[in-house]
């Protein structure tokens, strides 16, 4: 009677050690994809500041040249 007891618990255990490696390996995953996407929220930030920088420039030195 005992050992049917274990058997029954016995598949459950192992379910739950796969779940958790499938956790760990899920959260390494979701980490990369937030650094990716932080470094790329970084890149297009950089982008626009430029843009923004080089048209305030471009503006400013085709108002001085039309006065």
């Amino acid at each position: 009677m005992k050992h049917m007891n274990l058997k029954k618990f016995a598949a459950p255990a192992s379910l739950v050690a796969g779940l958790a490696s499938t956790s760990a390996f899920a959260n390494e995953e979701i980490e990369a994809a937030i650094t990716a996407g932080q470094s790329n929220v970084t890149l297009v930030v950089g982008g626009i500041i430029g843009i923004l920088a080089i048209t305030f420039g471009l503006s400013f030195i085709r108002s001085l040249m039309s006065r």
